[in-house]
């Protein structure tokens, strides 16, 4: 028996395997962008000149605002972290307009309570959605853009194609 393909208006949500290496993926992009804050700060605080708890203080400084850059004011632009991005991962509102920073601070606080609970969640939710999702109004949803020769970008229809397995 054959299914009918999902509608144009309707948004890819089966992304939990996907969401968890994107996961992996966003922290240890986190980490290669912080590492080096954190070998200044080093060098900072072995230094004879007396500014050891500047110098942590200031690599503290920058490395947490790198990563508030990273998970909330980049996401925030486009919908996508680098992860995401590089596995086709979008997040949303679930009235399907961009995400906002509240949103974005809102997921990024829960994702830190999320941890384990947070796939549960997502394998149990019918949107397939993490406690920090559910409180933000998010969903994380397959990319339907395509990036065009020109540089630009369109959609193109919801959903994996027929007969493909979602991951």
């Amino acid at each position: 028996m054959a299914t009918a393909p999902p509608s144009r208006d309707a948004l890819d949500t089966e992304v939990v395997g996907r969401r968890v290496v994107q996961y992996g993926l966003d922290v240890l992009i986190s980490a290669l962008i912080v590492l080096p804050l954190t070998l200044l700060v080093g060098i900072g605080a072995n230094s004879d000149s007396g500014t050891t708890a500047w110098a942590v203080l200031a690599g503290l400084l920058c490395g947490l605002l790198t990563l508030f850059w990273y998970w909330v004011l980049r996401p925030v632009g486009t919908g996508q972290t680098w992860g995401m991005r590089l596995l086709g991962l979008r997040v949303v509102r679930a009235d399907r307009s961009p995400l906002t920073t509240r949103d974005a601070v809102a997921r990024l606080l829960l994702l830190v309570v999320d941890g384990p609970v947070g796939l549960i969640a997502m394998r149990l939710s019918a949107r397939r959605q993490r406690l920090g999702d559910v409180v933000a109004g998010t969903l994380v949803v397959r990319d339907r853009r395509v990036l065009r020769a020109d540089g630009g970008a369109c959609d193109v229809a919801a959903g994996p194609p027929a007969g493909r397995v979602s991951w």
